[in-house]
């Protein structure tokens, strides 16, 4: 079982995008999600949050092109809606598959992810031992998403973040830097070390064994005062070669 907790049940959806405008009204407007916040990094790059109870879906969003479309294993995103009776299958505004489902359906009650990955035994093990996944109704839960493999042999590496699409998975967690350590001895491969933002949050990096992107968040607001840690303002030339380039660091 991991050494951590989770301080909230779902694991974010998160998307990078240079259509931020179309994107927020897709998922605000077409699904309905509440708008939660926006953070402005710069002129160019800002954060938009929309509520997934008990969680919350993320667009990064850039107001200048960005490098093409990811290579990914989240292939689609399913969120549950009362009193629908079939599925119905959307695309967001950069071609993501959303699937909205009636609740319940294939055990989805906040979400559902459809991953690919090259070894199904081998990511199913690094799931139930770095995440504490259980099995539920054909997909391996974990907290509030359920996630449902697919072994794809010809599935290529993901590219580095920064690249159009649905690109990651965040655990929010109180002790990011022992989520980051759990992941670690699971089988996950390091990318980015622990940094702080500000008084908000403390934030990780890993890729899991296919390859995918995983972000480890430990926020003041649910955990409490932050333990030091390097600052994102005085590694920022890294962080953007990481999420150029994948370089780790």
């Amino acid at each position: 079982m991991p050494s951590y907790e989770l301080a909230r049940g779902l694991l974010d959806p998160g998307l990078f995008s240079d259509g931020g405008p179309k994107q927020e009204e897709f998922y605000g407007t077409v699904l309905g999600l509440p708008f939660v916040e926006r953070l402005r990094h710069s002129p160019t790059y800002q954060e938009v949050f929309f509520g997934l109870p008990p969680g919350k879906l993320k667009v990064q969003s850039f107001a200048e092109p960005i490098p093409g479309p990811a290579v990914t294993g989240y292939r689609e995103l399913w969120l549950p809606r009362d009193g629908l009776r079939e599925v119905r299958r959307l695309r967001d505004a950069d071609g993501l598959e959303v699937a909205l489902v009636p609740r319940g359906f294939r055990g989805v009650t906040a979400a559902g992810v459809v991953c690919a990955v090259p070894d199904v035994e081998a990511q199913r093990r690094f799931l139930v031992e770095g995440l504490g996944a259980r099995e539920v109704e054909g997909g391996l839960r974990v907290g509030d998403t359920q996630l449902f493999l697919e072994e794809d042999p010809g599935a290529r590496p993901a590219t580095p973040t920064c690249r159009r699409g649905f690109v990651y998975l965040t655990l929010i967690v109180h002790d990011c830097a022992a989520a980051h350590e759990c992941l670690l001895r699971a089988g996950a491969e390091h990318s980015a070390r622990v940094l702080r933002l500000a008084d908000r949050c403390l934030f990780s990096w890993v890729r899991d064994p296919g390859g995918n992107w995983i972000e480890c968040v430990q926020y003041a607001e649910l955990s409490g005062p932050l333990p030091a840690a390097p600052r994102l303002a005085d590694h920022w030339d890294e962080v953007s070669r990481w999420r150029e380039h994948g370089t780790a660091f």
